[in-house]
């Protein structure tokens, strides 16, 4: 793998580093650059952008328009996990901020508010916060639940939907956490910040995932380790979510179900497979008629898909040995 740095780093050492993941995604991406310019306030920060070797005009736009972030273009895709992990490597701050070129900051001074945050409270060693849609909604997968079994039961049978607060489920509902801050088992990718010390201890986003599931695996490697994995519900950023991957063929919307497969199976070693399966496409189908109920077919037609995808999971390999 080669990459090239087009960039220089600032001169002088940023408070935090905001590393992004680009691919094939130049107008998402100058969206997410300038709300980190409006949003930043007072914290001294750089900005790192690893290019996943984009065919259109993204390097013209950010050597044109951003010509303060640091530049790593790769000459290959080699997914967000192994691109993130080169942004970690490069950043020079003592706390991390990986974000999405799909994600958009919309609360002025954000960025300094986290870190104030973060300083105030030493013991959080990673920290998420409350995604939306671009029309406000809540965003379910911004953060979540160890996928244990008891947890995948929860999220089949609706259970961590209905009451947020009782059950837990693989992924956080709207509500599920009370301000200032509750410890999760996971954060989403689109939005992480994460100290140094962290990285340094329980080490990067695992590379043999090339996209889903590695932002589940890091949280649950943090936890392990004793790490408190904070979520700020009070606290939102807008996530398109999937920008960059609409115009990837290879990439179909059930990869995520595929991602937290692997974390359930690796975690779990082959026990509960068969209720692991079940158990969500169940949850799925019921899901799916529930929404053609309400005459939305979109979702249904999803879920259905789901479902499908379930049922025909096969079991991959654990990972024996993890170059992170």
């Amino acid at each position: 793998m080669m990459s090239t740095t087009l960039h220089a780093p600032l001169a002088q050492r940023p408070e935090l580093s905001v590393i992004v993941v680009s691919w094939n995604c130049a107008a998402l991406l100058a969206d997410c650059l300038r709300s980190v310019r409006e949003c930043a306030g007072q914290v001294r920060h750089e900005v790192i952008v690893v290019d996943n070797h984009s065919a259109d005009d993204t390097l013209a736009m950010l050597a044109r328009d951003f010509p303060e972030v640091q530049v790593i273009a790769n000459a290959e895709n080699t997914g967000f996990a192994r691109a993130s992990n080169q942004g970690m490597a490069a950043a020079c701050a003592p706390l991390l901020c990986l974000l999405n070129p799909d994600t958009v900051l919309t609360r002025l001074s954000c960025l300094a508010e986290l870190k104030q945050r973060m300083d105030r409270h030493p013991e959080i060693g990673a920290a998420g916060c409350r995604l939306t849609f671009p029309n406000g909604e809540y965003q379910v997968g911004d953060g979540g639940h160890v996928p244990t079994l008891p947890a995948v039961l929860s999220h089949a049978l609706l259970l961590s939907r209905l009451a947020p607060r009782r059950f837990r489920g693989l992924f956080l509902q709207d509500g599920a956490v009370a301000a200032p801050f509750g410890a999760v088992g996971w954060l989403c990718g689109a939005f992480t910040l994460v100290r140094r010390e962290v990285v340094d201890r329980v080490g990067g986003l695992d590379p043999s995932y090339f996209l889903y599931g590695e932002d589940v695996e890091w949280g649950i490697r943090m936890n392990r380790a004793g790490v408190l994995v904070a979520y700020f519900p009070d606290i939102s950023i807008i996530h398109v979510q999937g920008g960059t991957q609409k115009k990837a063929a290879a990439a179909p919307p059930t990869r995520w179900i595929d991602g937290v497969a692997r974390v359930f199976d690796e975690l779990h070693g082959g026990r509960h497979w068969r209720i692991f399966r079940w158990s969500l496409a169940f949850g799925f189908a019921v899901r799916a008629a529930l929404y053609a109920l309400s005459a939305r077919g979109d979702r249904a037609r999803a879920m259905g898909a789901y479902a499908a995808h379930v049922m025909n999971l096969r079991r991959t390999a654990p990972a024996l040995e993890r170059n992170r």
